[in-house]
C-alpha cells in the first residue's frame, strides 16, 4: 500500500550522468531500473539531470531530462558542485543516485544511494586517478548520509556492512527478455554480419584491467599454440578502456585466432551468446556479472571466475575458475569437451519486479520521519 504523502506529487530527482546511448553494466542497470520505475509511480514527477543528453529515449510525460549545466566538468565535480543546486532550485523532494556518489543535498530531501561494488579499492587502476581520489574523499561520507543504500548482490552488501557499517538494500540486475536461446536463422544472420565462423568462444567486457580480458587472450593464444583448439577462435565484444594497450598488443600478434569487434548492439548479443561454444568471463572483481546471467539465458555454457558475486549471477551452471592462465586454460579445455547441453536458465526476475522493490523503499522513506 502506497504511503499517504504519494497522494500528492512528489519530485523524484536522479543522477543520470552515468545513462549513455550505449548502455552496458552500471549504465544499463539505472537506465533499465528507472525505465520501469516511472510507471510504478504515477503520482509522481521525475527529473534525471546529466552534464550531456543521455540517449535514454523514452521518458514518459511525468519525467524530464536536464542537461547542459557545466558539461566540461569531471563527472564527479559536476556532482558536487552543481547537482545539488539543481537539486535545491527544482525543489526535488527524493534523489536517487546511481552513480555511488551523492551532492550536497537540502537535509529535508530523502536519499537514495546505489553501491554496486568496491572497484575502487579491489583493482584502482580500473579508475582515472580523479576518480580514485574522488572515492578516497566521498564515497565512505555519502554512504554514511545517504537514507537508504541500494546495492546489486549479497555478497555486496556485505562489504558494505563491513566497509560502512550500513546495511544496504538488494535490489538485483534482471535479465532483459531479449535473452533467449536464438534460433539458427538469427544466429546465422548475426554471424554473417559481423563475419564470426564457428565454433567460437565468445567474451563480452569492457577492456578494463578488472575485466581481465589480456589474461584471456594469453591463455587462448597458449591453447592454439599447443594445438588444443585448432578451429576455434576467440571473439571479443566491448569498448576499449584502460587495458586496451595491452590487448591491442596482444591482438598485434593473434591474427585470425581473435576478433575484436568494439562495442555491439545490444539485439545482437543474445545471437552470439547462443552461437559460442562457451562464454568465458574471468574477471578479477564483480560487483553481480550482468554478462554470466544473460550468457545463461541464452543456453550457453559460461566459464568465469569462482567468487561469491559470480556464483551469485550463475549458481551452480558455470564452470567455476581461478582467473589465472593455467585457471582460463583449464575452464576452456573442460567447456569445449563437454557433450551435454548447458543446464536451464535459472528463473530471474524482470526489470518491473526490480523496479517494484525501489518504488516500495521510495515509499518507506516518504511514509517515515526520520530523526532529524
Amino acid at each position: 500500500m502506497p504511503a499517504p504523502i504519494l497522494q500528492e506529487q512528489v519530485h523524484i530527482g536522479i543522477d543520470a550522468s552515468i545513462w549513455s546511448p550505449e548502455p552496458r553494466g552500471h549504465s544499463l542497470y539505472a537506465m533499465s531500473l528507472c525505465r520501469e520505475l516511472i510507471p510504478l509511480l504515477p503520482m509522481a514527477r521525475f527529473t534525471a539531470y546529466s552534464q550531456s543528453p543521455s540517449g535514454f529515449g523514452d521518458f514518459s510525460g511525468n519525467c524530464r531530462e536536464i542537461t547542459g549545466h557545466a558539461a566540461w566538468l569531471p563527472p564527479v565535480l559536476w556532482s558536487k558542485l552543481v547537482l545539488g543546486r539543481l537539486c535545491k532550485r527544482d525543489k526535488i523532494d527524493v534523489f536517487w543516485s546511481p552513480y555511488s556518489f551523492l551532492p550536497p543535498l537540502e537535509r529535508k530531501v530523502r536519499s537514495l544511494l546505489t553501491i554496486y561494488d568496491f572497484t575502487s579499492k579491489v583493482s584502482p587502476s580500473s579508475f582515472t586517478p580523479m576518480h580514485r581520489l574522488a572515492h578516497r574523499l566521498f564515497a565512505f561520507g555519502d554512504a554514511r548520509r545517504a537514507d537508504s543504500i541500494l546495492t546489486i548482490s549479497q555478497a555486496t552488501r556485505q562489504q558494505i556492512r563491513v566497509r560502512f557499517g550500513r546495511d544496504a538494500l538488494v535490489i538485483p540486475p534482471a535479465v532483459d527478455s531479449i535473452f533467449s536461446v536464438q534460433s539458427a536463422t538469427r544466429i546465422s544472420e548475426v554471424l554473417t554480419e559481423h563475419q564470426i565462423e564457428k565454433p567460437y568462444l565468445l567474451n563480452v567486457a569492457a577492456w578494463e584491467p578488472r575485466k581481465n580480458v589480456a589474461g584471456l587472450v594469453r591463455a587462448f593464444l597458449s591453447l592454439k599454440r599447443e594445438g588444443k583448439l585448432p578451429e576455434h577462435t576467440l571473439v571479443l565484444a566491448g569498448k576499449p578502456g584502460r587495458a586496451s594497450a595491452e590487448v591491442s598488443r596482444l591482438l598485434q600478434s593473434a591474427g585470425k585466432n581473435v576478433k575484436a569487434l568494439g562495442y555491439v548492439e545490444r539485439e545482437a548479443l543474445p545471437s552470439l551468446f547462443s552461437g559460442a561454444d562457451a562464454f568465458v568471463f574471468p574477471s578479477l572483481y564483480e560487483g553481480f556479472g550482468m554478462p554470466v546471467a544473460e550468457a545463461l539465458a541464452c543456453g550457453t555454457r559460461v566459464v568465469t571466475t569462482d567468487s561469491p558475486e559470480l556464483r551469485e549471477a550463475g549458481g551452480e551452471q558455470c564452470i567455476f575458475i581461478e582467473p589465472t592462465q593455467e585457471g582460463i586454460r583449464h575452464g576452456i579445455e573442460v567447456a569445449c569437451s563437454m557433450n551435454t547441453a548447458p543446464g536451464i536458465p535459472l528463473p530471474r526476475s524482470t526489470w518491473s519486479d526490480t523496479a517494484a522493490i525501489l518504488a516500495e523503499e521510495i515509499h518507506r522513506l516518504l511514509g517515515v520521519t526520520l530523526p532529524s
